[in-house]
């Protein structure tokens, strides 16, 4: 019988596919996009959280009275802006609050470059200081400047804001105030956080005609900050 010999197997170890070797990166490769995402998710937010404190709120409301009290023959605002500058300027620090309905509006705002980086730290009344100013505003008239539409302001505290007219601290828009620059600063390692103005309170261009049609109507505008919050950035 002529039979033909059987072949010989050149299936080797080396030859077979590392199945645990491929499982381990798609492991690992699962737990880096879970990762990736979660921090994406977590970053997202922290830049789009809303927060101004009770605290805030609160010396707002006071001041507000305090101010209507001793001038009686003014209307009450149809608008209040209350900026919380103990809030990070990554979160939505200033709400715009309907004081005959209630409803709230949620904005980024900038502070002063000379006031802190992330956080709002120091604050000044003094003209070319470059800080931002606390206290209690009123809005005067909307007008065209060199930042485009912008709401002139003036200070109502005689202590910490009474020069914010001649200091020219307004109430104005930049582009630097944006989620993109936010993630910017954070992988250039300038901390997760808006860019800064010289005094003024700057939001986002795109929210800037809204702002100015509720305050431009007998708006005032609280800014809240406690002296040298915290420590670092």
């Amino acid at each position: 019988m002529n039979c033909k010999k059987p072949l010989k197997s050149t299936i080797t170890a080396h030859s077979l596919p590392d199945v645990k070797g491929s499982t381990s990166i798609k492991i690992l490769a699962g737990c880096a996009l879970f990762v990736l995402f979660g921090m994406i998710a977590f970053s997202a937010s922290l830049f789009f959280s809303e927060r101004v404190s009770k605290d805030a709120l609160d010396s707002a409301h006071a001041a507000v009275s305090e101010y209507l009290n001793q001038h009686p023959h003014e209307e009450p605002p149809h608008y209040l802006a209350v900026v919380d500058y103990t809030s990070p300027s990554f979160r939505k620090r200033m709400v715009i609050i309907d004081m005959a309905t209630g409803s709230e509006s949620w904005y980024h705002i900038a502070h002063a470059k000379k006031t802190g980086t992330t956080h709002a730290r120091i604050f000044s009344n003094i003209k070319g200081s470059n800080m931002s100013s606390l206290g209690l505003f009123k809005t005067g008239i909307a007008y065209l400047g060199d930042h485009g539409l912008a709401i002139r302001l003036h200070g109502l505290d005689s202590l910490k804001n009474s020069n914010a007219f001649t200091r020219d601290i307004v109430l104005h828009s930049a582009a630097y105030v944006s989620v993109p620059i936010i993630i910017e600063n954070f992988f250039t390692l300038n901390g997760p956080r808006l860019g800064r103005s010289n005094g003024c309170f700057v939001v986002n261009p795109s929210k800037i005609q809204e702002v100015v049609e509720k305050l431009s109507r007998g708006g005032f505008i609280y800014a809240y900050g406690e002296e040298g919050l915290g420590t670092g950035d």
